[in-house]
């Protein structure tokens, strides 16, 4: 899969390690060197994802088939109106709306110039398979309905390689990314981790309020025809 490669070629430097710490709030920098074992392996699950969307931000400079990336974290837009379509929590994460209430929370959220939606779940410890593997259908027949039936693909970021139980989610379609040096960084940064850093949004031209890329035109294919939007949703549900 394109996107799966993309990220397992693209490299993580200090420059992004240290623009990943922007998106967390001092609590959770300082977890990051706490001597609690649960307290320093929630902050690294948070570090964790906001490195994966620094690792996207880079990617997509260089790729110009990564049309639209949506905004995470620090770089998320303060927006009031319906809860529809893509919603942002206050500390930026990505949330899918539909009736006007918040049904699902995803890590990432990409699109290409085919018109193809990807998300990602990060995570360092692996999750219970069935309730995961519910939840991933879910979430991806919600996405394809919201976007008028365009194809969603999903991504699995980890540091170690998934158990077998998970290999269902990467059958139809869907692909695993392991990073296992991401973390390394922390130890890069723990003379910077406690000062105080301002939650900043660093501009990108690729960088979008997420409901762009429910709504946008696919520049290299013809965009699906839309379908009755319960009827849709429910099939595609069913047929995963």
């Amino acid at each position: 899969m394109f996107a799966a490669q993309l990220l397992r070629d693209t490299t993580m430097g200090r420059g992004e390690a240290l623009h990943a710490l922007r998106h967390l709030p001092l609590s959770t920098r300082k977890g990051l060197v706490s001597f609690d074992y649960e307290t320093r392996r929630r902050a690294e699950g948070r570090f964790f994802e906001a490195a994966i969307y620094e690792l996207l931000r880079k990617a997509g400079e260089d790729n110009p088939r990564i049309q639209y990336i949506a905004a995470f974290g620090a770089d998320a837009p303060v927006y009031i109106g319906q809860k529809q379509g893509i919603w942002y929590s206050r500390d930026g994460g990505i949330r899918i709306c539909s009736g006007g209430r918040v049904r699902a929370e995803i890590d990432l959220l990409f699109a290409d110039t085919f018109g193809t939606i990807y998300f990602a779940e990060s995570t360092i410890v692996h999750p219970s398979p069935s309730a995961f593997i519910r939840e991933v259908r879910e979430k991806t027949a919600l996405l394809s309905d919201l976007a008028d039936g365009r194809p969603v693909e999903f991504l699995y970021i980890s540091t170690t390689p998934p158990p077998p139980d998970l290999y269902p989610l990467f059958v139809n379609p869907g692909s695993w990314i392991v990073l296992p040096d991401l973390l390394l960084y922390i130890r890069e940064l723990e003379q910077v981790v406690g000062s105080p850093r301002k939650r900043r949004a660093l501009p990108h031209q690729k960088v979008v309020h997420g409901q762009v890329i429910l709504d946008m035109e696919p520049v290299g294919a013809l965009k699906p025809e839309k379908r009755d939007g319960l009827s849709s949703y429910i099939q595609r549900f069913f047929l995963k």
